[in-house]
């Protein structure tokens, strides 16, 4: 019988997966269930089985799980990898992060090749299994609109962090690091204000706090580890995506 994921680990991935869904990206057509999952903070099966829909996600939390000897693939840490970063990213063998990429996700076939050629030479340089390697470095959007992404839309579907300045019932005002480009390279920007949505429940905030949103939309409260990961992460993929 398959282990059912614990409440808390589960609804921290969902989450992160809540608004690109309700955007209608990603994932099942099943927003309406997740949001009442996060908003009763209750979870079974049902709520594993909607993550399980999700074509891009779920392949990499059960990398990341495998490569971890980890049974759960939603265990917090392991969607922690995923979405902020942490060490289990280090233990995805690149050659398993190949075929991941290349067969998993198919991306063999539904990227140009050229854009293919690029992808695979960046195995070795240090790709990895967090979501904003696959942001920054696979430019075709593979979830249910595939487009390639832009500045904007990369930007929108990293994992963003910022300092909270003021929050009320519907947005958190954030200092953040805009991605911006510049001399034919992407990079983060000089800090700015953002205004978050408040989707999903935030508890208690107060200005000072660190958050991080996906496409403008509060995901959850950062401890300075996290943080600190999270800034790691998305920093080495965007020195990976502009080596061309």
């Amino acid at each position: 019988m398959e282990l059912l994921p614990k409440k808390s680990d589960i609804l921290f991935c969902a989450r992160y997966a809540f608004k690109p869904n309700q955007l209608q990206y990603c994932g099942p057509d099943k927003n309406k269930e997740l949001f009442d999952y996060i908003k009763s903070a209750a979870a079974d099966g049902g709520l594993g089985e909607i993550i399980k829909k999700f074509e891009t996600l779920y392949p990499y939390l059960k990398l990341i799980a495998d490569s971890n000897k980890i049974s759960d693939p939603f265990s917090k840490k392991v969607a922690e990898a995923y979405w902020i970063g942490n060490e289990l990213l280090e233990n995805v063998r690149p050659t398993r992060l190949y075929w991941h990429l290349m067969d998993s996700l198919g991306l063999g076939k539904k990227l140009p090749a050229k854009e293919a050629r690029l992808v695979r030479a960046k195995i070795p340089r240090g790709a990895n299994a967090h979501h904003s390697f696959h942001v920054f470095n696979i430019w075709q959007r593979t979830g249910h609109v595939e487009n390639p992404h832009t500045l904007h839309t990369m930007d929108e579907c990293r994992i963003g962090w910022g300092q909270v300045q003021a929050v009320n019932t519907k947005k958190i005002r954030v200092l953040y690091e805009p991605l911006i480009y510049n001399n034919h390279h992407m990079e983060l920007g000089k800090f700015a204000i953002k205004d978050i949505a408040v989707d999903i429940d935030t508890g208690q905030l107060n200005p000072g706090d660190w958050i991080s949103f996906h496409w403008s939309s509060y995901c959850g409260g950062l401890s300075p580890v996290q943080l600190k990961n999270l800034i790691y992460w998305t920093s080495l993929n965007l020195k990976l995506a502009n080596q061309l």
